[in-house]
C-alpha cells in the first residue's frame, strides 16, 4: 500500500485539556515539590529590613547658588545637563566620596567580606535605594539590611554625609569668592596707606596748592575714569575666576574696558600738554610760574590719594558682601521622616515566594506534558510509516 502523509491539524481546546489532564499528576508533583522548595527558602532566607528617610533639597536662595554648582557635577556622575536638582543629589549621594565614607564608618567592607573597596561599593550600592518624587520633589533615601537598627543607621549617616557634601560645595565656591577679595582688599588697603603718607609729606613740603577750574576738571575727569576703570578690572577678574574666556558677558566688560582706557588715555595726554605748558610759563615767570606746576603735583597726588580711597571702599564693599555669602550660603536638607528601625521585615514574602514557585512548578508540568505527547506523537507516526512500508 502506498505511503501517504497524514495531514496535520491544530490541537483544539478540548485535545489541550486532555494532555495537561493525561499528565495532571506529574503537574501536581511538580507544583508541590517547587513550592515546598520555594517555601522553605522563604523561611531559611535571613529577614531584610528596609529604613527610609525623606528629606526636601535646599529651596530658595539659600540653595540657588549651591544647585548652580550642581550643573557641573551632573557631568561627573553621568547625568544630563537637564537633570533635576533631585536626580544630581542622589548622583552625589551614589558617588565614591559618600560611599566610601559610609563603608570606613560602619565598617562595611569586613561585613561583605570583600578585599577589594570597588566590590564593598557596588554591594553598598546595590543595597542603597534613591528617588525623587517628581511632583512633591522629596527625595526618599532607604537601606536594606538584616538588622532594623542597623539599616536606620546607615540610611541617616547617607543623608548626614550628602549634606556634608553639599555644605562643603557650597563653602568652597564661597571661599574662593572671600579670599579674592580679601586679597584685593589688602592691596588696596597698602595703595590707600602710601597715597597717604605721600600727600602728608607733600603738604608739609609745599602747602595745600588751589588749583584753577579747567586743570581741576580734567583732573577730576581723570579720577572718576579710573575708579571705573579700577571697577571693571575687579568686575572682569571676579567673573574670569569662574567663567571661560568665550564668555558673551567676558567679551562685553573687556570691550568696554578697552573702550575706558583709550579715553583715558586721550585724558593723560591733555594732562601732558598742560604739564609743557606750566614749564613753559615757569621760564617767564619764575616766581608767579610756579604756581600752576605745584597745583599739577598737588593734584597729582590729591588724585592718588582720591583713587586709592575709592578703590579701597569698593573692596570693602565686595569683601563684605563676599562674607555674608559664605556665611548664609550653607545650602541645608530639610529632614521631613528621618530613618527609624523598622519593626516589620522587607523580604522575602514568603507568600510571593511560595505561589512563583508553585507558578514554576505548573509552567514546567504543562511543558513536560505537551512535550511528552509530541514525543509520543512522532513515536506513532514513525511506527505507522514502518508498518505501511512492511504491508508493501
Amino acid at each position: 500500500m502506498p505511503y501517504e502523509e497524514e495531514d496535520e491539524r491544530e490541537l483544539s481546546l478540548l485535545d489541550i485539556f486532555n494532555i495537561i489532564w493525561g499528565r495532571r499528576g506529574l503537574i501536581f508533583f511538580l507544583m508541590v515539590i517547587l513550592g515546598g522548595l520555594a517555601l522553605a527558602y522563604a523561611f531559611f532566607s535571613p529577614f531584610i529590613y528596609r529604613a527610609e528617610c525623606r528629606f526636601l533639597p535646599p529651596q530658595g536662595g539659600r540653595g540657588g547658588g549651591l544647585l548652580s554648582q550642581l550643573g557641573g557635577i551632573a557631568d561627573l556622575v553621568g547625568l544630563p545637563s537637564t537633570a533635576t536638582s533631585g536626580q544630581m543629589m542622589i548622583g552625589v549621594l551614589q558617588g565614591d566620596s559618600v560611599v566610601d565614607a559610609i563603608i570606613d564608618k560602619f565598617n562595611l567592607m569586613e561585613e561583605y567580606e570583600q578585599d577589594i573597596r570597588l566590590r564593598a561599593r557596588e554591594a553598598t550600592i546595590r543595597n542603597l535605594e534613591a528617588e525623587e518624587d517628581t511632583k512633591s520633589g522629596i527625595i526618599s533615601v532607604a537601606f536594606l539590611h538584616k538588622d532594623p537598627q542597623r539599616a536606620a543607621d546607615i540610611a541617616n549617616a547617607f543623608v548626614a554625609e550628602l549634606q556634608k557634601k553639599l555644605q562643603e560645595l557650597s563653602i568652597s565656591d564661597a571661599q574662593q569668592k572671600r579670599a579674592f577679595f580679601e586679597n584685593q582688599l589688602l592691596q588696596a588697603q597698602q595703595e590707600l596707606n602710601t597715597a597717604e603718607a605721600d600727600m602728608i609729606a607733600y603738604q608739609q613740603s609745599r602747602g595745600v596748592i588751589a588749583l584753577e577750574s579747567q586743570t581741576g576738571a580734567l583732573l577730576a575727569s581723570i579720577n572718576s575714569l579710573r575708579n571705573r576703570i579700577a571697577a571693571k578690572n575687579v568686575e572682569i577678574s571676579t567673573l574670569s575666576s569662574y567663567a571661560r574666556r568665550d564668555n558673551p558677558r567676558l567679551r562685553l566688560l573687556q570691550s568696554e574696558l578697552d573702550a575706558m582706557t583709550k579715553e583715558l588715555r586721550k585724558l593723560e595726554e591733555e594732562q601732558q600738554r598742560v604739564d609743557r605748558r606750566g614749564a613753559a610759563s615757569r621760564d617767564l615767570l619764575s616766581s608767579v610760574g610756579q604756581v600752576p606746576e605745584l597745583g599739577i603735583e598737588y593734584q597729582r597726588y590729591m588724585r592718588t590719594l582720591r583713587f586709592a580711597t575709592a578703590k579701597y571702599e569698593l573692596m570693602m564693599r565686595q569683601y563684605e558682601n563676599a562674607r555674608l555669602s559664605e556665611a548664609s550660603d550653607l545650602s541645608t536638607i530639610q529632614i521631613i521622616d528621618p530613618a527609624k528601625a523598622p519593626d516589620y521585615k522587607y523580604k522575602p514574602k514568603r507568600a510571593q515566594i511560595t505561589i512563583i514557585g508553585i507558578m514554576a512548578g505548573f509552567c514546567i508540568g504543562v511543558f513536560w506534558a505537551f512535550l511528552s505527547a509530541h514525543i509520543r506523537a512522532l513515536r506513532e507516526a514513525q511506527d505507522g510509516r514502518s508498518t505501511d512500508f512492511d504491508d508493501d
